[in-house]
């Protein structure tokens, strides 16, 4: 009877014993799949970021901010004044009531106030009527060969004119939306958008004779242009990258495809700002370079040479910061 009972024990953890010896080998839990490498932007980030140099703060919006150097000086043109800095001396503030729209001219600031076209020298002298306009224009826009600007028509349209020989002249009609514009030498390219909101860029030339247009586009319009040496760049913000034409207009080709260039400035690269900095394209297709950060705030407007980038975030409500950083070789 005692050796039944060890038999009746002995049997199942035999058996036990033998299934496990013969057990398959556990399956390997699938390792997670790699991460995917981070963008070179992002990498670069973390890597070397860059220390800028402020400039200057001020008691001003940095959404009514404009920024504009050349090898002279930068100036920083707000509502409420000028700011003039060159290298190697203390910035220059002129306060003084630019009203809701002013730009450089070479030496000079021009503004609306008061339904007048105002001029007025970088050193805060001199200030002079050129013309009267009854309303601000939606765009001043100047060069070293002309002055002109859009007025916004009540309802719809606008027209493009221009000052020449001290009287104002209309050089062009459109029933479209004008979304942006600028003036390179004697030649306008501006953003028009239709009642279908279907849009497109136009070359118009101060004395009317040329006018030139892309094809139209479909999506929400680019709020800006910018002029580079070789065409007019913008930012697609449908297709999520930067696009350049021809300063005919009979060409236009992608720079850099998925990448956020809010605002931007070409000089001998495109320089873009995004939410938290700043990064360039050294050339159309190149991978895009990580440059700096910018914790203050959103980055509202910029400027570049092809030696240092210039540009102005918000700094808290109605103060923004001035910051600049050299540039790498493109």
């Amino acid at each position: 009877m005692r050796g039944r009972r060890l038999a009746l024990w002995i049997a199942p953890a035999l058996a036990a014993l033998l299934l496990w010896a013969n057990r398959r080998p556990p399956q390997a839990t699938p390792s997670p799949p790699p991460a995917a490498p981070a963008p070179a932007l992002l990498r670069e980030r973390a890597a070397a970021p860059a220390a800028a140099s402020t400039l200057l703060q001020q008691a001003s919006s940095a959404y009514h901010a404009r920024l504009f150097v050349d090898e002279d000086a930068l100036v920083l043109v707000t509502q409420g004044g000028f700011a003039l800095l060159r290298d190697g001396q203390a910035p220059e503030q002129h306060a003084i009531d630019l009203g809701p729209i002013a730009l450089r001219q070479g030496a000079s600031i021009l503004f609306w106030r008061a339904g007048a076209l105002l001029q007025i020298s970088l050193d805060g002298a001199d200030e002079r009527r050129l013309a009267s306009l009854a309303r601000p224009p939606q765009y001043l826009l100047a060069s070293a060969r002309g002055l002109a600007w859009i007025d916004a028509k009540p309802g719809a349209g606008a027209s493009l004119e221009a000052l020449s020989a001290g009287a104002v002249r209309s050089v062009h009609q459109t029933p479209d939306k004008v979304c942006a514009a600028v003036l390179r030498e004697a030649s306008v390219y501006a953003v028009l958008q239709s009642p279908d909101s279907s849009w497109r860029i136009q070359r118009v030339d101060l004395d009317g004779r040329q006018q030139q247009q892309t094809e139209p586009h479909q999506g929400r319009p680019p709020a800006l242009l910018a002029l580079g040496p070789d065409g007019v760049y913008f930012y697609d913000g449908p297709e999520r990258g930067v696009r350049r034409a021809s300063f005919e207009l009979d060409r236009e080709e992608s720079v850099l495809k998925n990448v956020i260039c809010s605002p931007l400035d070409v000089s001998n690269r495109v320089v873009c700002a995004q939410v938290g900095g700043l990064f360039d394209i050294p050339a159309p297709g190149n991978a895009p370079r990580f440059l700096t950060s910018e914790r203050a705030g959103p980055i509202t407007t910029l400027a570049a040479t092809e030696e240092r980038v210039y540009w102005v975030a918000e700094h808290g409500t109605d103060q923004l910061v001035l910051r600049s950083l050299p540039l790498p070789p493109p």
